[in-house]
């Protein structure tokens, strides 16, 4: 914190960043009771101050309806999760193309989805950042409703596989643009529960395949137990591009295409109760103008040098990354996809069993990640992260134990259960909020849409990679491929602890001088002592 100035009124003013100051009165003109926070944004924290949030004020709560909406996006690779998961434990299936549910042929038609995801990386710049983000989400969900009908029509393998390859390349085009769009939208005092509740639709994707998936197999014999479920898949999507053109567009992206007007009647609108003069209205318009002034570069879409071009962005880089590789390779992806054959491992062959504990188990991990979400700006990020990873760590290893000793001992295979179960609860708590919030958060507004879909581009590959291998590594050493989780999670963690920033309580903007710093991490996690009286006014700062 810099030394404070003074103006003609005797008013001293803290540079709280580099674009906005934060005004401090002297104690003697406080009004009423002084309370002491500790704020990880001196900024951030006056301007909450001088005008609390309602959040059941008419306003918000049309901003928690666009939310919403936007949160449906990520039901689609929640859905495709326990879809491909189920259909493989599914006979009707499995004779149709000739499969055994698990093996290479498996794997394919499992990554297809992912190698579809790949294939739309070089479109999403072009698209969120030529065309805004409304317009990118409307044209990936469009692409879905397309590869849907393709994939449900299909009678031969080869026709199966091409209408997943264009589902995965509209949804990573919708998913590119989706995470940044909520939380570019989002509040800012709570920005870690509104846009960490994007990805835990991940989780309602997930249970309406499940229960969709085990209704249809225990009630159809034909080949519409497997074609049902997967016309589903179309029904969230179609709503997301039904409205997705009615809402307003992300004020950082109209800024950063010179509509300043319209981007502060949204502030206004949304954080301010329609007031363009409230100070967290004021505090997010001239921090991002300021930002754009100093970062504007004016780079074609399909030049991605400014994501490495310095030291700074090559540490975003890797905080987007990191997150792409360790959300796909602590373990969730074996039980998101091949549930139904740990299951049979453990000793439980029953098809109908299988795809019941498939459908109930999504229904706890949702729970644990809605309440995970809702601690995001109490904890903060890092926090969250470890421990959700250290009891998923614990779950892993009783995970492995139970499944090895299922083998002598039959009696011991719902262990197995508890375990997978106990894995989702604390892993969807601690991690599931974080992984397309925290890379969105880290990067820049000019490079958010850019690096959203690099993020996605690197998540795939760390899919691709896993799914394939897991579907290989399950068919030829069993619950043995456990042990390798068990160890890269240990890795995680110590990556996390060392090197993840923290994000919580700051504006988007102020990530521009954390990741600038000798040592981001270090400098993420400092906290500034501030006194602020009943009427909102800063009265001290310590720090």
């Amino acid at each position: 914190m810099s030394n404070p100035k003074t103006d003609t009124a005797g008013v001293e003013h803290y540079e709280a960043t580099d674009v906005h100051q934060v005004p401090v009165i002297d104690e003697k003109y406080a009004t009423g009771k002084v309370t002491e926070i500790q704020a990880a944004s001196v900024a951030l924290a006056a301007a909450l101050a001088g005008q609390k949030p309602n959040l059941l004020s008419k306003n918000m709560l049309k901003l928690y309806f666009i939310m919403s909406v936007g949160y449906l996006i990520s039901t689609m690779n929640g859905f495709d999760g326990s879809l491909m998961g189920s259909l493989n434990a599914m006979t009707p299936y499995q004779k149709t193309f000739g499969l055994n549910g698990a093996g290479s042929s498996t794997g394919l038609i499992f990554i297809i989805y992912n190698l579809g995801q790949i294939a739309a990386f070089p479109f999403c710049g072009v698209l969120a950042d030529g065309y805004g983000r409304r317009v990118c989400i409307f044209v990936g969900c469009f692409i879905v409703l397309v590869g849907t009908a393709i994939q449900a029509s299909a009678h031969e393998r080869g026709q199966f596989i091409g209408g997943r390859f264009i589902l995965g390349l509209g949804a990573s085009l919708a998913s590119a643009a989706g995470p940044a769009y909520i939380v570019e939208l989002a509040h800012p005092a709570y920005r870690g529960t509104m846009a960490g509740m994007y990805n835990n639709f991940w989780w309602l994707g997930n249970i309406l395949a499940g229960w969709t998936t085990y209704g249809c197999q225990k009630n159809i014999e034909t080949s519409w137990a497997w074609r049902i479920p997967t016309i589903v898949q179309a029904g969230l999507p179609s709503i997301v591009m039904v409205l997705i053109l009615f809402f307003p567009e992300s004020p950082r992206w109209l800024i950063a295409h010179d509509r300043r007007e319209e981007a502060l009647a949204i502030f206004a609108k949304y954080h301010g109760e329609g007031d363009e003069h409230s100070p967290i209205v004021q505090l997010q318009y001239h921090e991002i103008i300021e930002q754009m002034a100093l970062t504007r570069d004016e780079n074609p879409w399909w030049d991605f040098r400014e994501l490495v071009n310095t030291r700074a962005a090559r540490y975003r880089l890797y905080m987007v990354i990191g997150m792409s590789f360790f959300g796909q390779w602590s373990g969730n992806n074996v039980v998101s996809y091949f549930m139904p054959e740990m299951i049979k491992n453990a000793g439980i062959t029953s098809t109908n069993k299988q795809l019941l504990i498939n459908a109930i188990n999504p229904i706890f991990s949702m729970m644990g990640a809605v309440y995970g979400a809702t601690l995001l700006d109490r904890l903060g990020r890092r926090v969250m992260m470890l421990a959700g990873l250290g009891m998923g760590l614990v779950a892993y290893i009783l995970l492995t134990a139970f499944t090895a000793a299922s083998e002598t001992h039959p009696n011991l295979s719902y262990g197995v259960i508890v375990s997978i179960f106990l894995f989702g609860v604390v892993f969807a708590w601690g991690f599931t909020p974080l992984q397309t919030l925290y890379a969105v958060e880290c990067l820049e507004n000019r490079t958010r849409a850019k690096g959203s879909g690099l993020n996605f581009l690197f998540l795939n590959v760390a899919m691709v990679v896993n799914t394939y291998g897991i579907s290989v590594g399950i068919a030829k050493i069993g619950w043995k491929l456990y042990l390798v989780y068990i160890a890269w999670i240990v890795v995680e963690l110590v990556l996390i602890y060392f090197f993840f920033v923290e994000t919580a309580g700051k504006t988007l903007e102020e990530m521009h001088d954390i990741f600038n710093a000798d040592n981001p991490r270090k400098e993420s996690i400092k906290k500034t002592k501030v006194e602020i009286d009943e009427a909102g006014r800063v009265v001290n700062i310590d720090g």
